[in-house]
């Protein structure tokens, strides 16, 4: 279980992200909490279905909207699968993608990509020459959430990736 993040946004607030029990579909679910200059609140939403998610990143996209980065349990092929979640800029789901295999997924982290699209950074248990146990996982998706390509690395023990950035040369 991670613990989430904070962004700040061009508005000079912060949007924060983590996970919730008291409000949402049930179980615990991704809370997004956009405040202003001073940490106020400014709105707060929830996504989730009735077993558990875990918000773990967050960043502001092109378009002043949010993509939120992390792990379901009520969605996907199953065990755990990585959760993208993208909202407009008042946090109103615009789409939502799971991606992952028969066992468990993660994901750490999100950033937007310069074609306009995301990269996710987690761990997978599905995938990769050791499955069972965790592998370092990398998804790039297009703007809409669909999955363009996937990376797996790892060795014979758990291997884990918390954060990607894509560099300058793309």
């Amino acid at each position: 279980e991670v613990s989430g993040d904070t962004c700040q946004t061009t508005d000079g607030g912060y949007a924060i992200v983590g996970s919730t029990t008291s409000f949402g579909a049930g179980g615990q679910d991704f809370y997004l909490v956009k405040t202003d200059t001073n940490g106020n609140m400014l709105w707060n939403k929830t996504y989730g279905g009735t077993a558990h998610e875990w918000g773990a990143s967050v960043v502001q996209t092109a378009d002043g909207g949010y993509a939120i980065a992390g792990t379901t349990q009520s969605y996907g092929a199953g065990g755990t699968d990585v959760y993208l979640i993208k909202t407009d800029a008042t946090g109103n789901m615009q789409w939502n993608r799971t991606y992952g295999g028969m066992f468990e997924e993660e994901a750490y982290s999100v950033q937007q990509t310069g074609d306009g699209g995301y990269m996710v950074a987690g761990s997978t248990k599905s995938y990769g020459l050791y499955t069972g146990v965790w592998n370092y996982w990398l998804v790039k998706a297009d703007a809409s959430g669909n999955r363009e390509w996937d990376q797996v690395n790892g060795g014979s023990s758990d291997d884990r990736a918390y954060s990607a950035q894509q560099t300058n040369d793309g």
